[in-house]
């Protein structure tokens, strides 16, 4: 899971939690306080039926019929006792009869009552809720003392607190929506930065250290991160800058002691007075030597591409180019017997390094002719697009393994390590070709997807 999501989860979550503990806090107070406001109601009921039945005994008036006139007797349910004589019974109580434990002040009873009945605003099952509240008043007070019952159905009530329910439980449910919404578009605001700095540092590799992650004002804990990332590539740029100076310089020395010693190969290889064994092993380290001569001209030339990259681009003809790099092969390619067919246009105007991408086509040609079989086949394609130039060099030869297509562009990589000494190459070739490849903005692939054939393909962009 990304960080952008656990961002967002963990802020949904948490402004969740605290909507739910308030919500419930909110559900909680209001509930308490309507039983708070229905306990009050019932203690005022309580009183004023002790004050009627008191003032009716007191005029010796029925209490019975008497105090419907001064309550709702259809709403409330009231009963009481003088001493455990019920001298009153409301006409709600007449209808129904509660369970009412004596010994409670305070209680809820839920109880059915058939609609037909009485209507109280039963539920589907004809269940209603009453709120009840019993008072006992001494016999000191009032010989020989009173048990009143007053109770109040609550159907009303559980309906609004079951919409109350109903409403926050939306409510969270929209909440909730909004605030994932919110904090994924926060967590995109705040990782916004570790976007641009995850852009940069895919930019920057081994071949171009010189990106940079730009720094804000606001001096915060990704602008530390940005700064210490800076530093790292600055060190790694200078690494690498003087390991390929040192490359380069190594290899410009050894090229003079090369050349002498290749000079004295050759004028010893004048002297027809040498033994005939001696003479063919100066042969041989003639052959070595060229080898190494060659390498250090690949490394020279590596090394420049490295750290120069800096192009002479002028405009030429790419089409007559191929085709003196094809006729400069020729020789070549009747010694192998290798079959050769060419498609080129009548001409190709290019804006590029005409030094370099001469290189390019003499080490693409020549690796295609050092890899084909005897007497096989060799196809040089160059097509001019509407905004690119492709150049293709198909030969015939051993199929590349495809976990090694990406590979063989990597210095010194072989696909056949056994055959380096035929081939007489140093494995530089193709990576020189790409390291140009790349400067022009082109890019670069092997396929071998034909059967029996290797095909190199490049494309260039017209610039």
């Amino acid at each position: 899971m990304k960080i952008r999501s656990k961002i967002s989860l963990w802020i949904t979550g948490a402004g969740v939690l605290v909507s739910l503990i308030f919500s419930l806090i909110v559900l909680w107070e209001m509930v308490e306080q309507t039983y708070n406001q229905l306990d009050d109601e019932l203690k005022a009921t309580v009183h004023t039926v002790f004050n009627i039945v008191q003032q009716n005994e007191a005029m010796g008036i029925d209490s019975s019929p008497a105090s419907d006139i001064f309550l709702d007797s259809r709403r409330y349910w009231i009963r009481a006792w003088r001493a455990e004589t019920l001298i009153y019974s409301s006409r709600l109580a007449r209808i129904i009869d509660l369970p009412i434990d004596p010994g409670k002040k305070k209680d809820t009873v839920n109880i059915t009552v058939a609609q037909e009945k009485i209507d109280l605003d039963q539920d589907c099952h004809d269940e209603v809720t009453f709120r009840v509240r019993s008072v006992k008043i001494p016999a000191h007070k009032t010989p020989p003392g009173y048990r009143i019952q007053v109770a109040l159905p609550m159907e009303e009530l559980d309906e609004e607190i079951a919409e109350v329910c109903l409403i926050i439980i939306l409510g969270l449910l929209f909440s909730t929506l909004l605030l994932i919404i919110i904090s994924y578009f926060l967590a995109g605001r705040i990782l916004r930065p570790v976007r641009k700095i995850t852009d940069l540092a895919r930019e920057i590799d081994e071949n171009d250290l010189a990106g940079r992650i730009p720094l804000n004002s606001s001096r915060d804990e990704l602008d530390d991160l940005s700064s210490a990332l800076n530093q790292m590539l600055d060190r790694l740029q200078y690494s690498f800058s003087r390991q390929k100076q040192f490359l380069a310089d190594a290899a410009h020395e050894l090229s003079t002691p090369m050349t002498s010693v290749r000079i004295f190969m050759e004028q010893g290889l004048l002297n027809h007075e040498l033994p005939a064994p001696f003479y063919k092993d100066l042969l041989q380290q003639q052959q070595v030597m060229l080898r190494i001569k060659r390498l250090l001209h690949d490394l020279m030339t590596l090394s420049w591409l490295e750290l120069n990259r800096k192009l002479k681009p002028e405009i030429f003809d790419l089409k007559t180019m191929t085709a003196s790099v094809i006729e400069d092969f020729k020789p070549l390619l009747d010694e192998k017997n290798i079959d050769l067919s060419s498609s080129l246009p009548e001409t190709l105007n290019y804006f590029g390094d005409p030094s370099q991408l001469h290189r390019v086509l003499v080490n693409a040609v020549d690796n295609a002719i050092k890899y084909n079989y005897e007497g096989g086949k060799l196809i040089v394609t160059l097509e001019n697009m509407s905004e690119t130039v492709r150049l293709t060099v198909t030969n015939t030869g051993t199929a590349i393994p495809e976990d090694e297509l990406e590979h063989v562009f990597e210095q010194f990589y072989r696909v056949e390590k056994s055959r380096s000494k035929e081939f007489g190459g140093c494995g530089l070739g193709l990576t020189i070709v790409r390291k140009i490849v790349k400067l022009h903005g082109g890019r670069i692939s092997l396929n071998n997807k034909l059967p029996d054939k290797i095909s190199l393909s490049i494309i260039l962009p017209h610039n």
